[in-house]
């Protein structure tokens, strides 16, 4: 009996390029790496297709990876390649279950399609008046072109995976799609033996929070900024706020430092230039606690990543954070009353509570494992 084919396609995900570059990144390579620890040789046969910039599978044994530098900057590009060169590489290759970590997936059936489906943005973009002044025309072509792409993706998959129940809820409510259609696979973070605070930063007399996010309108960043600034109104005045992410959107980066100045709050939050060499010991290793206050995530990796580090974190109360957290975070609804900003620089000076969200934060990352993950999807590969 022949074994199985299964081609896992991540040739469009570069660490550090932005867009598939972050937290789909991290996701890609966990997953290849538990792939290649868990998988049986005689039962499945795994390709990998991937782009020569995506270092760190160079030991994977178990894994066929195969380096292809493709060209899918413009949309020509991109349709080329999943339309055209990826359904014969499979017809080629005898593939059984064809396999993309974003949902972009050929016109045509050639075999089993699995894609991973990590969020709706482009939906909630496109949605919301707010956020979508911030999209210039050429990002509003970019993303109705990836709206499309991805409901094609939903409606051709045999199987999709999502990051959270979240996400499931949403493909099922706005897609229609059936409940034992769709796999959820929480992602998870590495833990943590070695946590090292930086002497001076940590022992500061200032409250010093991170918010540890790109520069996307989604991100909750004038939020943040509004907050501060009734903490100051309100007499708090002993904190830090730190800017930390890539510059996705430029246009809304100078909507920041904008408000930032219009506010007063340039002795208080602090942009810190993108280093894309950054390790995230030392990015967390400078802040008392983190904070996200996203309108919208699939996941929303750095609030593990924060609790991997012993920092309590504080963010939007959505659903995601409400399911991947329970009660491990500090949750912040939207209406920012008098009364509520009063709880929260009191919550904040509470180390009491601190700690306890420290505890609690330990205890929830044992929830979350990449092995896990991993084993899951295989599951699934077998399954089809």
């Amino acid at each position: 009996m022949s074994k199985k084919r299964v081609c896992i396609d991540i040739s469009n995900v570069i660490p550090g390029k932005g867009g598939s570059g972050g937290g789909i990144a991290t996701y890609t390579f966990n997953l290849i790496k538990g792939i290649n620890q868990l998988i049986k040789i005689s039962e499945l046969e795994i390709y990998c297709i991937k782009h020569p910039d995506f270092n760190g599978f160079d030991n994977f044994n178990n894994v066929k990876v195969i380096n292809t530098r493709v060209k899918n900057k413009t949309i020509l590009q991109r349709i080329y390649w999943t339309h055209i060169y990826l359904p014969f590489f499979c017809i080629r290759n005898r593939i059984n279950l064809l396999h993309k970590v974003t949902p972009e997936l050929p016109l045509f059936k050639v075999c089993n399609y699995m894609c991973t489906l990590h969020d709706l943005m482009f939906d909630f973009y496109l949605s919301n008046r707010t956020i979508k002044k911030n999209l210039k025309k050429k990002d509003l072509i970019k993303f109705y072109f990836f709206k499309i792409v991805t409901k094609h993706a939903i409606l051709i998959s045999n199987t999709i995976i999502v990051p959270s129940y979240s996400v499931k809820e949403e493909l099922i409510e706005d897609y229609r799609i059936k409940d034992d259609k769709i796999h959820v696979t929480h992602e998870a973070v590495e833990k943590r033996n070695d946590i090292k605070k930086k002497s001076g930063m940590m022992e500061s007399e200032k409250l010093h929070m991170g918010v540890i996010a790109a520069f996307s309108p989604h991100k909750g960043h004038l939020k943040v900024l509004e907050m501060a600034h009734k903490f100051i109104q309100s007499g708090f005045t002993n904190f830090k706020i730190s800017f930390r992410g890539v510059p996705a959107f430029p246009n809304y980066l100078k909507e920041i430092i904008n408000l930032r100045q219009k506010l007063g709050l340039n002795d208080h939050v602090f942009i810190v230039p993108f280093d894309p060499k950054a390790k995230l010991e030392d990015i967390y290793s400078e802040f008392n606690l983190v904070l996200l206050l996203s309108e919208y995530e699939g996941f929303g990796l750095p609030v593990l990543e924060a609790q991997s580090y012993n920092l309590p974190i504080f963010c939007s109360d959505i659903p995601v954070f409400r399911e991947i957290l329970g009660n491990s975070g500090y949750f912040i609804r939207n209406n920012l009353s008098a009364r509520s900003i009063n709880k929260i620089i009191a919550d904040l000076n509470d180390q009491n509570l601190l700690n306890t969200l420290k505890m609690e934060g330990t205890s929830n990352l044992n929830k979350y494992s990449w092995e896990k993950m991993s084993a899951e999807t295989i599951h699934l590969y077998r399954r089809i």
